[in-house]
C-alpha cells in the first residue's frame, strides 16, 4: 500500500486516497446504485400487482405439464411402433390392429394439439404473447339448423395482468339472393344488446354459444372481432366448416 503525506491548508487537512481505495469506493457506489435500481423496479412491479412467487409457480406448473405431455406423446409413439410391427406380423388381426393404430394416431394428434396450446402460453411464437384467437370451431347441434360455436382466447405468461374485453361474432352467408351478416344475438346466442360477448382471462378462456340459423340461410364464413383496452383489435375470419364432436 502506497504511503501518503497529509497537506495542511489553513484549518483543513487534505489527504489523497491511494488509487486502490478510489477504485473500491467507485465499485461500491456502482453496486449500490444497481441494487437501488433493482429494488425500485421490483417495488414498481409489486405495486402493479405482479407476484414473482406466483408467476414462478404457474410457470413451473405449465413446464411440468409440457414435460408430462411430451412423455405421454413418446409413450404413444412407442405404442404406434409396436402396433405397426404387430400389423406386419399378424395378418389375421389386421383390422383390429388398424383400428388400434388409428386410435393411437388420433391420441397423438390430440396430445400434440394440447402441447402446442400450452407452449403458446409459456412461450409464444411471436415472442410477445398479446391477446389472440387461439382456436375457433363449429360443432353440430341437435338438429340440422342448430350449431355450437366454440372460441378459445389466449394470451401468454409474458402478460402480467388479466385482460378483459368484448368479442363480436358475425356469421356471413346468403338468404335467397341477399347477402346477410348475422350477429350472435340474432341467432339465439347469449350476448349484450349490441351483440357482443364479454370476457375476462389471465391466460385463456373458452367461449361457447349454441345458435340456430334461420330457415333458408346458408352460412359461408364467420368473422370474429376481439377488442380489449390498451390493445390492438384482433380480427379473424374462418370458413364455415362443421366438425363432428369427439
Amino acid at each position: 500500500m502506497a504511503d501518503f503525506t497529509p497537506l495542511r491548508t489553513g484549518q483543513f487537512v487534505v489527504r489523497h486516497l491511494p488509487g486502490g481505495h478510489r477504485r473500491t469506493v467507485v465499485v461500491v457506489a456502482v453496486v449500490a446504485c444497481l441494487l437501488l435500481l433493482y429494488l425500485v423496479f421490483e417495488f414498481g412491479r409489486w405495486r402493479a400487482g405482479y407476484d414473482v412467487i406466483e408467476q414462478t409457480r404457474e410457470r413451473s406448473e405449465m413446464t411440468a405439464r409440457i414435460t408430462e405431455l411430451e412423455q405421454q406423446s413418446a409413450a404413444l409413439r412407442a405404442q404406434v411402433a409396436s402396433a405397426e410391427l404387430a400389423r406386419d406380423v399378424d395378418h389375421k388381426a389386421y383390422s383390429e390392429v388398424e383400428q388400434t393404430l388409428a386410435d393411437l394416431q388420433a391420441q397423438i394428434a390430440k396430445q400434440r394439439e394440447e402441447l402446442a396450446f400450452y407452449r403458446g402460453i409459456v412461450s409464444p411464437e411471436d415472442g410477445v404473447g398479446a391477446l389472440r384467437v387461439q382456436r375457433f370451431e363449429i360443432q353440430r347441434g341437435n338438429s340440422i339448423r342448430h350449431f355450437r360455436l366454440r372460441l378459445v382466447l389466449m394470451q401468454s405468461m409474458n402478460q402480467e395482468r388479466p385482460v378483459s374485453g368484448t368479442v363480436l361474432v358475425r356469421i356471413e352467408g346468403t338468404q335467397g339472393e341477399e347477402v346477410r351478416q348475422l350477429a350472435l344475438n340474432e341467432v339465439g346466442g347469449q350476448t349484450r344488446r349490441d351483440g357482443r360477448v364479454t370476457f375476462q382471462l389471465r391466460y385463456f378462456q373458452n367461449l361457447e354459444h349454441d345458435i340456430e340459423l334461420p330457415e333458408g340461410f346458408y352460412p359461408r364464413a364467420v368473422t370474429v372481432e376481439v377488442q380489449a383496452p390498451r390493445q390492438e383489435p384482433v380480427t379473424a375470419t374462418y370458413p364455415w366448416q362443421v366438425q363432428d364432436e369427439g
